[in-house]
């Protein structure tokens, strides 16, 4: 395996991503054949590296599968450029879709061949633009956001909302989450998104998680079984949001990996 530390333009700003290549795409030995590659969408407030740096050992599963995986930090987020208040659900799909452009262009990368991992709020992310991505063929979802609106509303009080007006931001996990983020919620259910693309989903979800509720996966689940997608729904026995325990990890990276095999190589 190699790992290759990049940059990717978007809106006159720099995504940081690093890319995994299983060896022979990488080698200047003369084979031929480039490798499907799995794009990482990781959380509101995360980065590519994901709690109990999942992210990075799933690339290096992946690319000894023999599958390519980019990891990529959105604007505002761990090394990208741009700033955390400056986020909106539009920027993240630009961010998305400038990263699946550039991977068309990256050598060892088979674009026609995509896989997407999305991480709580990556995975609606992902879900947005799953039909705009001509090359994908699965996705899996860790602890997926489905519906903002069920998220926020609990939270946001009307001195919240005050004060959002008034500052233009609220502190959300030690940042500040601009009002633009709030402005621009789709009013589109992501799991109708996700459905539409029909394209098969593999969801992991703890099934103590306060932060985001299991309901959220389920709908995921519900909506793929109502319009006839192939999902497989797998219940985490995790009281987290980010599922952090030795065997929660075991577990949700040997089926992503095995999800990923099934359907790109």
């Amino acid at each position: 395996m190699t790992r290759t530390f990049v940059e990717i333009p978007v809106g006159g700003q720099m995504l940081a991503a690093c890319l995994h290549l299983p060896e022979r795409c990488a080698a200047d030995d003369g084979m031929t054949g480039a490798a499907p590659v799995v794009i990482c969408c990781h959380g509101l407030t995360g980065s590519r590296v994901g709690a109990c740096y999942r992210q990075v050992e799933l690339g290096r599963r992946l690319a000894a599968a023999d599958i390519a995986c980019l990891r990529f930090d959105f604007r505002g987020c761990g090394e990208s450029d741009g700033r955390f208040q400056d986020l909106t659900t539009r920027t993240l799909i630009e961010d998305l879709h400038a990263v699946v452009s550039a991977v068309a262009s990256m050598p060892g990368c088979d674009a026609t061949r995509i896989g997407i991992l999305g991480s709580s709020f990556g995975a609606y992310t992902a879900s947005h633009e799953a039909c705009a991505i001509d090359g994908l063929r699965c996705l899996v979802f860790w602890a997926p956001v489905a519906d903002v609106r069920s998220l926020v509303d609990p939270l946001m009080t009307a001195e919240a909302w005050a004060l959002l007006r008034k500052q233009g931001w609220v502190e959300h996990h030690g940042l500040r989450l601009g009002a633009g983020f709030f402005d621009e919620i789709p009013e589109a259910e992501a799991a109708e998104r996700l459905a539409s693309a029909g394209r098969p989903v593999a969801v992991y979800h703890g099934v103590g998680d306060r932060q985001v509720p299991i309901e959220h996966g389920r709908q995921y689940e519900a909506v793929c079984v109502e319009t006839g997608v192939e999902v497989r729904f797998e219940a985490i026995e995790a009281a987290d949001h980010a599922m952090r325990s030795v065997a929660s990890n075991e577990k949700i990276l040997d089926g992503t990996v095995a999800w990923f095999q099934r359907f790109l190589c």
